[in-house]
C-alpha cells in the first residue's frame, strides 16, 4: 500500500513487495476498518476505484457518501454487524455521475494484534464489466424469450434453422402447418424433414445466406410440398434472414413466410415484392404509413390512413410536416425524429391529435405505434406508423365517465335510497342521503359490512337474499316488503320496494350489489285498506239479497251470477256460467229481454224496470215472478262496452201480497157496502180522522179533507159521549187487547135526524208498542132497534143474524188489519232491499269499474301528452296501469271464488279421470309451450260437483306448469290411492267424517317453497313470489281449498325449495 499507513503488517519486505505487485496486477484494493473509532484506511487502488483523491485514513461516513444511496444502508449494516472470523461478500454500486461503477467488497472481522480491538480487513474489486455482461445476458435471455413468444404468436409462418446443417430449432404453428408437418420435426435437418424440396433451389439459397450472411427475399415463389399425403404446388412470400451470434458470425437462419397461393392465382401479374407489400398494406383495416429519411418522407400510405388524415394520395412523396402542417407544435414530429435517432419503438394509446379534416381543425384520438426499420448496417432508414382511430371509443369513454359522474350526482340527490354493497362481506359504499336516513345510524357507515351497520337484519331474510344475489348474479326485487330497522335507537317497521342488482366486472363476476329502496309504507297501508274493501265487496256480493249477474257482449253469455240470482231463476251456477242467455232460459224467448240487453250494449243507456213480470220455468212449470230489473252497461278500462251488469230484486211475494190485499179490499168494500157499514181511521197522536162517505153523511160532516176526532165527538149524543170516550180510552190502555165495541146515539140537533150507531174499533201499535192508529167500522142500527121494540121475535132473529154478520165482519176486519200489518212489514223489507240494491249497484257499476277506467284513461293521456316531460315518471304511470289491470283480474278471481264459497249439493257421480282429461285439453297450448311431461294414473269416480272439481284440478295443474324451474321441462304426475281414516295424519282435517278417503296427489318438479308456508298458501291473496317472477292474484289455491271443503275433504301441500311440490287432495267415499 502507498502512504504512511498500511492495512497489512508484514515484516518481510520482499514478501510485502510481491503481495503489492500481485494486488496491483489483479486491480484489487485493500482496506481496514477500525470498529472502535470507525476510521477507514485504504490503499491507492481502493481510492482509485472510488474516484477518491483524499486521505488514506477517513471516517466511515466519508466512505459511505461515495456509495450509491440504494446500497449505502445495506453496506453500512454489513460492516457494523460483521462477526469475528466470518467472511462476507457484498456487491455495491458507487455514486458516479457519468457511468455505473460496481465494486465487489469482501471482508472478515479480526482483533487488532496489538490492542485487541475489533477491526475488519477486506478488499475491493471492480466488477463493473461483469455486472454489465450479466445484465446483457439477462436482457438477451428476456429478448430471446420475447422473440420466442413473438414467433409463436406471429400472424405469419416463422422458423429458425441452426448451424450449417440447417437443423430446425424452433417454429410456430403456422410454419409447421405450411410445411404440412407437425412440430415433431423440430431437431431434424431441414433436408430430412422436407425431402421433397431437394432440387427446388431452396436448400442452395439457405446455404448461400448462411455463407454470405446476406438475407434473401422471395416473392410468390413456387414450392412443391408434400401436404395432405400428396404433392401440392404452393406460392410463398418469404425471407431468409441470417441470425448472428454476439461476435457477428452467422449461426442460423430465420425463415419468415406467408403463403400467397390464393393471391398469386388471383393476381398473376403481381411480380414485385414492393407492390405486393403495398397491396397488403392497402388491405389492412388499420391506418399504415411509411416515413423514410430524416425528413420523414411519406413513402407509403394506405387508404384508411389517408382518410384519418383527411387528405388524398398527393401526400405521397412529401415530408410529413408539409403533408400535415397542423402537426407543428404537436409532439409527433419531435417524437419521430427521436425514434429515427435512437431506434426505439414507441406506442401510445388513446393519444389526442389535432387534424384538419375536410377543412376543419378538430381533435381526434388514435392508438398508434411508431416502429423503426433498420438497414443492413443497423441504422434506421424508415419508420412504420400503424394507427387505429379510437375517437369514438375515447369520446364514448369520456361520455361514460361523465355519465358516471352524473350518476353519482343523481344517486346523491335521488329520492330513493341507493347504496352499493361491495364484496362478499357487503361493505357499504356510495350511500346517498336517503339511504343514510333509512339506515338511521348516521353518516359513518361507509366501508363497513352491512351486517355490522345493521345487526338487526340477522333475524330477517335480507342478508341471505343478498348473499344469494352475489352467488347467482340474478337480480332480486320485492314490493311492499316490511323491513325492521333501528333508526336512531328506535325500532321502525316500515315497508319498502327493494331491488338488489348484481354488478359484474370485466370477467363477468359479481363484485358488488346495487341496492335501491323506496319507502312505500303509505302505499302499503292504502293497499291494505283496498284489500279490506275487496273482502267487504266479496262478502257483500255473496250475501247480497238481490240477484246479480254479468252477461258478456258476445252471444249474451253469462260470465258471473251470485247465489241469489241462481235461486231467482231456479238454476245452478254450473248450468249458467259460460252459456248464452236463451240456452240457460229458453222460456225467455219472445219476452223481449234479449232485445233489451242488445239495446243496452249498442246504446250504452241503462234499462230500469219496476215490478217487471218475467216468465220463468221452475222444474218445467212456467211461473210468473216480479222483479225490479236493472240492465247496466259494463265497460272495460278503455270505456268500451263489454257486457251488461244485471241486477234483479225479487218482488214476487210483495206484488202477490199487494194483489191479494187489493182483492181483499175489493171484497171488504163489497161486504161493507152490502152491510151498509161506515169505516174510519183515527190518528192517535194528532186526532185526525179518515172516514167513509157514509160515515160523513151520518155525522153531518162537510165534504172536506181535515176531519178531527172532536168533530166526530160533537155529533154524538151528550148522554152517550162519556161511554164512547171511556171505551176508546180503555182500548188505548196497555192492559187491554186494544178492541172496543159500543152503541151510541147521535145528537139530532147536530145531524138533523135520530140515529143509533154500533161502532167497533181496534188499536194498532208501532214497534215500541205505542198506540198509533185506531181503525174500525160503524153500522147504523137505528131500524133494528125500532123493529126490536115492535117485533121482539123478529128483533131476536134479526139480532142473531146481525151478530153473525158482525162476527163475519169482525173476522173480515181482523183479516184486513192483519193484511195491513203484513203489507207494512213487506213494504219495509222492500224499502230495505231497494237500499241494498242501490248500494250494491253503485259499488259494482261505479266504485269498481269507473275508477279503474279513469285510472287507465288518465294515465294513458299523461303518457301520450306529457311523456317527455315526465322522464322517469312514466315508469310510475305504467306501474299504475299495471296495478289497475291487476285489480280487474282480482275482481274476476274474486267472482270465481264466490262461486265456490258455499257448499253445493252433490248432483251425482262424476269421473275424476274424465275431469282431468278435460282440464288437460283446456291447457293443451300451455302444456305444449312449456314442454310439460304428464303422467296420470286412473282416477276414481266420486260423488261431487263437476264444475267445482274441474276448477280444482285446473288450478293445481296450471300452478304446476307456471311455477317451473328456468330451463327445466316441467314433469307432473297425478296419482290416487285409497286410505283409511286412521291413516290420515294430524294435519289432514276433512270437513266430513268418513271411514275411507281417496287421496289424489298432484306432484311437480318446480321451484317449490318453504314448508313453513304450506298452510298460508291456501289463504286468500297469499303469494310467495313477486309479481315480476310469476303472475297471479293469490286466490287460486284458496279456491282449491274451498272446493275440497265443499266436498267434505281436505287438501295439504308438501314442498322444499328447488325440489318441487306435492298437493294431496283427500275426498271422502
Amino acid at each position: 500500500m502507498e502512504g504512511n499507513s498500511k492495512p497489512f503488517n508484514i515484516d518481510n519486505t520482499l514478501e510485502l513487495n510481491r503481495l503489492e505487485l500481485a494486488l496491483e496486477s489483479a486491480g484489487i484494493g485493500t482496506w481496514e476498518l477500525d470498529l472502535h473509532n470507525l476510521q477507514f484506511r485504504w490503499c491507492r487502488r481502493a481510492k482509485k476505484l472510488f474516484s477518491f483523491d483524499g486521505e488514506d485514513v477517513v471516517k466511515l461516513e466519508t466512505l459511505l457518501e461515495l456509495v450509491d444511496n440504494d446500497f449505502r444502508n445495506a453496506f453500512k449494516k454489513t460492516l457494523l454487524n460483521a462477526k469475528s472470523k466470518e467472511s462476507f461478500s457484498l456487491e455495491i454500486k458507487l455514486y458516479a455521475a457519468d457511468e455505473d461503477v460496481w465494486v465487489l467488497c469482501r471482508g472478515m472481522a479480526h482483533q487488532h494484534p496489538t490492542n485487541g480491538l475489533p477491526i475488519i480487513l477486506g478488499t475491493f474489486v471492480d466488477i463493473s464489466h461483469e455486472i454489465k455482461l450479466r445484465d446483457e445476458k439477462l436482457k438477451t435471455s428476456k429478448q430471446s424469450q420475447l422473440f420466442k413468444t413473438i414467433v409463436e404468436q406471429a400472424p405469419m409462418a416463422i422458423g429458425l434453422l441452426k448451424g450449417p446443417e440447417l437443423i430446425i430449432e424452433l417454429g410456430n404453428e403456422k410454419i409447421f402447418e405450411m410445411w404440412g408437418k407437425t412440430n415433431a420435426i423440430a431437431g431434424v435437418r431441414l433436408a430430412d424433414a422436407l425431402p421433397e424440396i431437394q432440387g427446388q433451389g431452396f436448400l442452395e439459397l439457405l446455404a448461400d445466406v448462411y455463407q454470405t450472411g446476406k438475407a434473401h427475399f422471395g416473392n410468390s415463389a413456387l414450392v412443391n410440398l408434400e401436404r395432405n399425403n400428396r404433392i401440392e404446388q404452393a406460392y410463398f412470400d418469404f425471407v431468409y434472414s441470417p441470425v448472428r451470434d454476439n461476435h457477428g458470425s452467422v449461426n442460423g437462419i430465420m425463415i419468415m413466410a406467408t403463403e400467397v397461393t390464393e393471391q398469386f392465382n388471383a393476381i398473376a401479374k403481381l411480380e414485385e415484392s414492393e407492390l405486393k407489400f403495398r397491396t397488403l398494406i392497402e388491405q389492412m383495416p388499420v391506418g399504415v404509413s411509411l416515413f423514410t429519411g430524416k425528413d420523414m418522407i411519406v413513402e407509403l400510405i394506405n387508404q384508411p390512413m389517408i382518410e384519418y388524415w383527411g387528405k388524398d394520395s398527393s401526400v405521397i412523396g412529401k415530408p410529413l410536416h408539409k403533408a400535415l402542417p397542423e402537426l407543428e407544435g404537436q409532439p409527433f414530429l419531435e417524437l419521430l425524429a427521436d425514434i429515427y435517432e435512437n431506434g426505439n419503438t414507441f406506442t401510445s394509446v388513446d393519444a389526442p391529435v389535432d387534424l384538419v379534416v375536410n377543412g376543419v381543425l378538430d381533435r381526434y384520438y388514435f392508438t398508434y405505434t411508431y416502429k423503426p426499420l433498420f438497414d443492413e448496417t443497423g441504422k434506421v432508414y424508415a419508420i412504420i406508423d400503424m394507427s387505429i382511430d379510437v375517437t369514438e371509443q375515447v369520446l364514448a369513454k369520456k361520455a361514460l365517465q361523465e355519465s358516471e359522474a352524473r350518476l353519482k350526482s343523481v344517486i346523491s340527490s335521488a329520492p330513493a335510497a341507493i347504496g352499493l354493497f361491495v364484496g362478499r362481506e357487503l361493505r357499504v359504499e356510495m350511500p346517498n342521503q336517503s339511504f343514510i336516513d333509512i339506515v338511521g345510524k348516521g353518516a359513518d357507515i361507509v366501508g363497513k359490512p352491512l351486517s355490522e351497520v345493521m345487526p338487526e337484519l340477522h333475524n330477517q331474510p335480507f342478508l341471505q337474499i343478498l348473499d344469494d344475489v352475489y352467488t347467482s348474479g340474478v337480480t332480486y326485487q320485492s314490493y311492499g316488503t316490511q323491513v325492521d330497522i333501528v333508526q336512531h335507537g328506535v325500532m321502525s317497521h316500515n315497508f319498502y320496494d327493494i331491488t338488489y342488482s348484481p354488478l359484474l366486472d370485466s370477467e363477468g363476476n359479481v363484485y358488488a350489489i346495487l341496492d335501491i329502496a323506496i319507502e312505500v309504507t303509505e302505499r302499503v297501508n292504502v293497499e291494505k285498506q283496498i284489500h279490506e274493501s275487496q273482502l267487504q265487496l266479496l262478502s257483500l256480493f255473496e250475501q247480497s239479497p238481490v240477484g246479480v249477474a254479468m252477461i258478456k257482449k258476445d252471444d249474451l253469455v253469462f260470465t258471473m251470477a251470485n247465489p241469489f240470482y241462481c235461486k231467482l231463476i231456479g238454476r245452478n251456477a254450473e248450468d249458467i256460467l259460460g252459456k248464452p242467455l236463451l240456452d240457460v232460459l229458453p222460456e225467455m224467448e219472445g219476452q223481449g229481454f234479449d232485445e233489451l240487453l242488445k239495446n243496452v250494449i249498442n246504446t250504452g243507456i241503462p234499462y230500469h224496470s219496476k215490478e217487471q213480470a218475467v216468465e220463468i220455468a221452475y222444474e218445467d212449470v212456467l211461473q210468473t215472478i216480479y222483479v225490479d230489473l236493472t240492465y247496466q252497461p259494463q265497460r272495460n278500462m278503455d270505456g268500451v262496452i263489454i257486457g251488461v251488469l244485471v241486477v234483479a230484486t225479487d218482488l214476487t211475494e210483495q206484488v202477490r201480497s199487494r194483489k191479494r190485499l187489493q182483492q181483499t179490499e175489493v171484497f171488504l168494500r163489497g161486504a161493507i157496502e152490502l152491510a151498509e157499514l161506515g169505516t174510519y181511521s183515527i190518528d192517535v197522536e194528532n186526532g185526525s180522522v179518515e172516514c167513509s162517505d157514509r160515515l160523513k153523511h151520518w155525522f153531518g160532516l162537510p165534504d172536506q179533507d181535515q176531519i178531527t176526532d172532536q168533530m166526530i165527538y160533537s155529533a154524538v149524543s151528550p148522554d152517550d159521549l162519556p161511554a164512547l170516550t171511556e171505551a176508546i180510552s180503555q182500548a188505548l190502555s196497555p192492559a187491554t187487547n186494544g178492541f172496543y165495541d159500543i152503541e151510541y146515539r147521535l145528537n139530532p140537533e147536530k145531524v138533523k135526524t135520530s140515529r143509533i150507531l154500533h161502532a167497533q174499533g181496534k188499536v194498532l201499535y208501532d214497534q215500541k208498542h205505542k198506540p198509533v192508529t185506531i181503525i174500525g167500522s160503524v153500522q147504523d142500527v137505528t131500524n133494528q132497534r125500532i123493529t126490536e121494540l115492535s117485533l121482539e121475535g123478529q128483533i131476536q132473529e134479526r139480532t142473531e143474524q146481525l151478530e153473525a154478520t158482525n162476527e163475519e165482519l169482525a173476522a173480515i176486519n181482523e183479516e184486513y188489519m192483519a193484511t195491513n200489518e203484513e203489507l207494512s212489514e213487506l213494504n219495509n223489507l222492500l224499502k230495505q232491499s231497494n237500499v241494498n240494491l242501490q248500494q250494491f249497484a253503485y259499488v259494482a257499476s261505479h266504485d269498481l269499474q269507473e275508477p279503474l277506467r279513469k285510472i287507465q284513461s288518465f294515465s294513458t293521456l299523461l303518457v301520450d301528452r306529457y311523456g317527455p316531460q315526465l322522464a322517469d315518471g312514466i315508469d310510475y304511470l305504467l306501474r299504475m296501469q299495471s296495478a289497475a289491470r291487476r285489480m280487474s283480474e282480482l275482481i274476476d278471481d274474486l267472482l270465481a271464488f264466490s262461486r265456490v264459497t258455499s257448499p253445493k249439493n252433490v248432483y251425482g257421480r262424476v269421473s275424476l279421470t274424465k275431469i282431468v282429461s278435460a282440464v288437460l285439453n283446456d291447457l293443451e297450448i300451455a302444456i305444449q309451450e312449456s314442454q310439460t311431461e304428464l303422467y296420470v294414473t286412473p282416477l276414481p269416480d266420486i260423488q261431487g260437483d263437476n264444475t267445482q272439481l274441474s276448477q280444482l284440478f285446473l288450478n293445481l295443474i296450471s300452478n304446476a306448469i307456471k311455477f317451473r324451474k328456468p330451463d327445466v321441462n316441467p314433469v307432473i304426475s297425478i296419482e290416487s290411492k285409497l286410505v283409511h281414516h286412521y291413516e290420515l295424519g294430524p294435519s289432514v282435517r276433512p270437513t266430513r267424517t268418513s271411514n275411507s278417503y281417496y287421496q289424489i296427489d298432484v306432484k311437480d318438479n318446480g321451484v317449490g317453497f318453504e314448508q313453513q308456508y304450506a298452510e298460508r298458501i291456501f289463504q286468500l291473496f297469499q303469494r310467495l313470489h313477486g309479481r315480476s317472477e310469476y303472475s297471479g292474484t293469490g286466490i287460486g289455491l284458496a279456491i282449491c281449498e274451498r272446493v275440497v271443503s265443499n266436498h267434505g275433504g281436505a287438501i295439504l301441500a308438501k314442498s322444499s325449495p328447488g325440489e318441487g311440490a306435492t298437493f294431496s287432495v283427500f275426498l271422502p267415499l
